[in-house]
């Protein structure tokens, strides 16, 4: 039931021996992943509104699932559940903060800056279920925290500290959609990939349908001029931005839709701790496809600084050291 978009691993799932297959799909998540980044760089550079990509992107990625899994007989159960609103709810909302990360930042540096999301998963952990790290992975957290900490004054961007909160919130997001995820009982009863991909996906239609109800309403608030609209809230015209559409359709169809399926099979085949740690590498993945993009010039030119290199490596080594606590722990 998680949504993979920044790499957080979905609970209950079987492992098996690693094999080849499933490093090779690890490469094909990471690149996703990147690709989703870049995207949403140039949903920024285009000027869509973040709603509106959303307003496309989301339904057309829970419909994308279902058609590949199937509703099932007991889809009325799922979405009944109060914790699918929760989760469904979260991806959107991860994906909307994100994006607008995004608007302060460069592809590269946003998906450094959320890898916050695995100390503050540690914190939410201890203090919701009680389940106390290593202290080789309270290290590793320390060293993830203080590498973005040393690096955030070094980006660039007109707002680092801005871009710091909402990378923080990004992870907060995260974090706690998938501890919602882990109590749902439909997510843990979920054992094979189908499974999983059919929960996802009715509850991110659920969550979408609500959302859209409670967009609409705003609109009309804003446009009888019952409140002042707040900057991120569409008018029409966002919402059938040619630019907002196809890169709406692009995203949902193609990109979170494969995301979600490589997302759950290298778990199940690699293990959850070899995933996390392929995912460690998804800011130097998300750099060479950003370079990519702008020597496709798809992407205005981005300058990158010698210091997202350490940056890059701090994250990785206090990655490591988590997975070699939980390791050592086990």
């Amino acid at each position: 039931m998680n949504a993979l978009s920044r790499g957080d691993p979905p609970v209950d799932s079987q492992t098996t021996r690693p094999g080849r297959d499933g490093w090779i799909e690890a490469g094909l998540f990471s690149i996703a992943l990147a690709v989703l980044n870049v995207s949403y760089g140039l949903g920024q550079q285009l000027g869509v509104n973040p709603i509106a990509l959303l307003f496309w992107a989301m339904p057309v990625g829970a419909i994308a699932l279902l058609l590949a899994s199937g509703l099932g007989p007991d889809w009325r159960s799922v979405v009944s559940h109060p914790l699918s609103l929760v989760v469904g709810g979260g991806i959107i909302a991860m994906e909307a903060v994100y994006y607008v990360l995004l608007g302060l930042v460069t592809p590269t540096d946003g998906s450094v800056l959320v890898r916050l999301g695995v100390p503050i998963a540690m914190l939410l952990g201890y203090f919701l279920v009680g389940r106390r790290p290593s202290r080789l992975g309270i290290l590793g957290g320390l060293v993830i925290i203080s590498t973005i900490l040393w690096y955030v004054p070094r980006m660039e961007s007109a707002s680092p500290i801005g871009g710091l909160l909402l990378g923080a919130a990004c992870g907060f997001i995260m974090s706690a959609r998938s501890f919602a995820a882990e109590q749902h009982p439909w997510n843990r009863a979920a054992r094979t990939i189908p499974e999983k991909m059919r929960v996802t996906g009715l509850v991110l239609l659920l969550a979408c349908g609500v959302g859209t109800i409670l967009l609409f309403l705003a609109m009309a608030g804003a446009a009888h001029e019952l409140f002042t609209a707040p900057k991120w809230l569409p008018e029409p015209h966002h919402l059938i931005d040619p630019s907002a559409i196809w890169l709406g359709l692009f995203v949902g169809a193609i990109v979170l839709t494969a995301m979600q399926y490589l997302g759950f099979s290298v778990v199940v085949k690699l293990g959850a701790e070899n995933f996390v740690a392929t995912t460690a590498l998804i800011p130097v993945t998300t750099l060479g496809v950003q370079q990519l993009a702008v020597a496709a010039g798809l992407l205005t030119p981005i300058a990158v600084e010698w210091q997202v290199l350490p940056a890059m490596a701090g994250v990785i080594f206090g990655v490591m050291l988590i997975i070699g606590g939980a390791r050592r722990k086990s």
